[in-house]
């Protein structure tokens, strides 16, 4: 893919269309041509070496062993020609063979290096024993090479190790040829803004500062006046107090606030218990200098910023105080965002919302989730008149479905749970003339989807995680019933389906990631490449060896260590739980009528033009004819399996 060989120094007529062609038109046909080709043509001559060089080098992205579209059948060739340039306009790194010999090129050729302006280095699983070690000893090697760079623009890497890859990173930052060029800067500490220098074409901008460490920042005043000219903001602190940090600012005039494109805010109303001490919990809250109480705080955010101007708004909040009825500061925090959006015509630069909750090891019951969270959000969302992609991400313990204190039947959770997420859906309903997201809503993500509204469960069967009647989808669960222990939850439970099927969604829902580039020329999620996850998942949580004490498995991990073989346990569940979405996916189609992607619970979904509907792209539909040979009998006499099954909206 990358080659260290240079061209012979081929001199060309006067005449030649080569050299008579100005090199900016070379450059505009450069634009179609794959990274392969890109390889090729700078072997042909010296002119064209430069070019396709500049081209081939200028945007790098990495992400070992990705999964692309079924469509292209594991082909990384096929999938990296039809789309690294095309879409992506950079080359990509899927193969750990492949990202050695590009180090090895750039480290022996000074200027094929120096033409790395962008460089991604993206959520890659490691697999194997020590491939982690690995993957964290190259990552430390190309962060040190680039240590010597004098162009670079951007860098971004997901680091393996995340606490050593942080201060890794600060530290290059502080190296003068890097900042000459950077655009977007990283700090923890507030000296880190100014040392050596303020890069000069600083756009972007993420704080990620230590509570003690904050201190007041005059934007009329330097280092601070470089805030004025940023495109996007980032602030959050050690203890998730980033609404202190706005609180920090003061504006250069009381008529004046920051424009920006891009605003993330990482806030938490009462930390978890365990999560910080309460002593410093107390100092915070009563610290009469700060003048915060660490509420969710509209007013802060709205005295800072130009919300008009907008166009992404990605929002980490929480109150943990609401789960014990202590606290509205998250209801009334989204009714003045509703209230501002309709005053200020729905905002209509915001066409990105990203909603995401903490961790919490106590879950809301499903009354609270819907007074003290859902409906406020959905009256807030629904204000937004020109919104074309919305996430809502409320992270939580999957397991906790287990929980059997309520007593209710299945039948009567099914329904709770139905109209749990009918009441939030169709909130968006009431005045639908005055909510057009349900026409021009292109993207939805809810990566939480199942954990969120899958409430105490005393039974596996008849729940929403059944709903199917087909026989691969029983197949699927007889196979774990035999093969798989059960890690009991509750005495009186038969926990086998819930734990094993629980570890495939919890996968799905932490490791799934869409590789998207910095520079977007589309959102379509069949363009790019996804993070895996962990392969074998069952396998490394359930299988022990007989040596260990256990009865051993015929997984035969050696034979497929990617777990990319559709006979694969953990592909069969994801098939599994494609199913058990279809009725949900139907309803979400009905709703937002122009939905092109869709990503429920790390399955992502899009539009097929030809059928008209949403289907998965990364994840098989159907059951391998050979896992179905056992059964065949009963489908061919049209036989259903017994059940019993639950179901959405009477499916």
């Amino acid at each position: 893919m990358f080659n260290t060989k240079t061209c012979k120094n081929t001199s060309h007529p006067p005449d030649s269309i080569i050299t008579i062609f100005p090199p900016f038109i070379i450059q505009k046909i450069l634009d179609y041509v794959d990274q392969f080709d890109l390889v090729s043509l700078s072997l042909t001559c010296s002119h064209l070496y430069v070019l396709s060089m500049e081209k081939l080098y200028k945007r790098i992205t990495i992400i070992l062993d990705a999964e692309f579209p079924l469509k292209y059948n594991g082909d990384s060739r096929e999938y990296i020609r039809q789309n690294g340039m095309a879409y992506m306009d950079s080359s990509l790194i899927v193969k750990y063979h492949n990202l050695l010999c590009f180090i090895n090129t750039v480290r022996n050729n000074e200027s094929i290096f120096q033409l790395i302006k962008y460089f991604v280095f993206d959520k890659s699983y490691e697999t194997g024993p020590r491939c982690g070690e690995m993957l964290k000893l190259t990552q430390s090697s190309i962060m040190d090479m680039f240590r010597k760079s004098d162009n670079l623009n951007f860098l971004h890497i997901s680091f393996v190790d995340f606490t050593e890859g942080i201060g890794q990173f600060t530290d290059f930052l502080s190296l003068s040829n890097v900042r000459k060029k950077m655009f977007k800067l990283l700090i923890t500490e507030p000296c880190q803004l100014t040392t050596p220098f303020i890069p000069p074409n600083l756009t972007n901008l993420f704080l990620m500062l230590d509570d003690n460490d904050l201190q007041d920042m005059d934007l009329s005043m330097y280092p601070y006046d470089s805030f004025n000219s940023l495109f996007t903001l980032t602030c959050s602190t050690t203890k998730q107090m980033g609404l202190s940090i706005l609180q920090k600012i003061h504006l250069s005039s009381p008529n004046m606030k920051l424009k920006l494109k891009g605003l993330t805010i990482f806030h938490r109303h009462k930390a978890c218990e365990g999560m910080m001490d309460d002593d410093d919990d107390e100092e915070l809250e009563q610290d009469p200098q700060t003048n915060i109480d660490g509420k969710l705080n509209f007013d802060i955010i709205e005295s800072k910023i130009d919300l008009t101007y907008l166009t992404h708004l990605y929002l980490k909040v929480d109150c943990n105080e609401h789960r014990d009825n202590m606290c509205n500061c998250y209801e009334i925090f989204f009714k003045k965002f509703a209230d501002f959006a309709t005053q200020h015509d729905g905002l209509p630069n915001l066409i990105n919302f990203e909603v995401e909750s903490y961790p919490n090891m106590e879950w809301l019951r499903p009354h609270q989730q819907m007074e003290n969270i859902l409906t406020p959000l959905g009256s807030f969302i629904k204000t937004l008149s020109n919104l074309s992609r919305l996430t809502i991400d409320f992270s939580t313990p999957g397991f906790k479905m287990f929980d059997n204190s309520l007593g209710l039947s299945n039948y009567l959770l099914n329904k709770l749970n139905e109209h749990l997420m009918e009441a939030f859906f169709l909130n968006f309903f009431i005045n639908s003339d005055k909510s057009p997201l349900l026409k021009k809503l292109t993207t939805l993500q809810l990566p939480d989807f199942f954990t969120s509204f899958v409430y105490y469960k005393p039974d596996f069967l008849e729940s929403l995680l059944h709903t199917c009647k087909c026989w691969g989808c029983q197949r699927v669960l007889d196979v774990l019933e035999a093969d798989f222990f059960d890690k009991l939850i509750d005495e009186t439970v038969d926990t086998t389906y819930y734990m094993s099927i629980g570890y495939i969604l919890g996968k799905l829902q932490a490791d799934r990631e869409v590789c998207i580039p910095i520079k977007e020329k589309t959102f379509n999620y069949g363009k790019y490449p996804v993070n895996k996850g962990q392969p074998h998942t069952l396998h490394s949580n359930f299988h022990t060896t007989k040596e260990e004490g256990g009865r051993g498995c015929n997984c035969h991990v050696e034979k497929d260590p990617l777990g990319i073989s559709e006979m694969n346990i953990d592909n069969l569940i994801t098939t599994y739980i494609v199913h058990q979405l279809a009725p949900i996916i139907e309803y979400l189609t009905i709703m937002f009528v122009n939905l092109d992607n869709l990503m429920i619970h790390g399955i992502y979904y899009e539009r097929n033009k030809e059928l008209n509907q949403l289907v998965p792209i990364y994840d098989s539909s159907e059951y391998p004819d050979c896992f179905l040979d056992a059964v065949q009998d009963n489908i061919d006499r049209g036989l259903t399996p017994n059940g019993p099954f639950g179901n959405f909206r009477g499916q």
